[in-house]
């Protein structure tokens, strides 16, 4: 038995590792490059967002709220016969006030939010709402989910494409080469922070349609990788 565990010894010193095990060996004596790399365009918002309150107050919640919900109501009927844009329901709540000397009181509100690429037809229904008693909360353009999506893959190719230039930049200066991307993740397609909204606390009679610039906002795609250098092979 010992006699055959020198010869596999033996045999394993003359022919030299099996290539795995090399492979391994190299791994491990590599250095590991660590890169972020980004992809950017500038585009123009293309989503218009407003948001809308209607406000109500009084010593009966249940008169409160009833007030809310018609006065609601007949804000969605009138947002849903504009084309083009869509219409959702925010936030709803009714608190009880306790003033100091003053009799208590209840106060509620619910949010409306409309959102369309169509900003003509929006601001205008807006200014109608808020000739109907609405309270104007936020208004601000966006960029769209479907043009995040278009640019997400011709900017994640334009990252990767700069990351491995740059890999091969630093594993050049060196005097390495590149063995292999050992982790790799790349990002979806973002924006940067919403535009702060402008806010409004009054409504009168008549209110002329808001004014709104969409402005321009940078799509961004992140990749990060971890890479393996080592010597160029002969």
């Amino acid at each position: 038995m010992r006699r055959t565990v020198l010869a596999l010894i033996v045999l394993s010193a003359a022919f030299g590792s099996p290539p795995v095990v090399l492979a391994q060996e190299a791994e491990q004596l590599a250095t590991v490059l660590h890169l972020n790399q980004s992809a950017e365009r500038i585009v123009t918002r293309d989503l218009l967002r407003i948001e809308l309150r209607v406000e109500e107050a009084g010593a009966d919640p249940r008169a409160v709220q009833a007030a809310i919900n018609r006065r609601m109501g007949a804000a969605l009927d009138r947002a849903k016969q504009t084309q083009d844009v869509q219409v959702e329901t925010g936030f709803y709540q009714v608190g009880e006030e306790r003033p100091a000397n003053r009799p208590a009181s209840w106060r509620g509100s619910q949010s409306l939010v409309l959102k369309s690429k169509d900003a003509d037809a929006a601001l205008k229904l807006a200014g109608m709402l808020q000739s109907d008693g609405l309270v104007m909360s936020s208004l601000g353009y966006e960029v769209s989910p479907e043009t995040l999506r278009s640019a997400q893959d011709d900017l994640t190719a334009a990252a990767l494409d700069a990351l491995g230039r740059r890999a091969e930049s630093v594993a050049a200066s060196l005097h390495l080469a590149l063995l292999r991307y050992r982790d790799l993740r790349v990002g979806n397609a973002e924006t940067e922070g919403r535009p702060m909204p402008r806010f409004a606390t009054g409504a009168t009679a008549a209110v002329p349609p808001p004014e709104a610039e969409p402005g321009e906002a940078v799509i961004r795609v992140n990749v990060e990788a971890e890479l393996l250098l080592g010597p160029s092979r002969p």
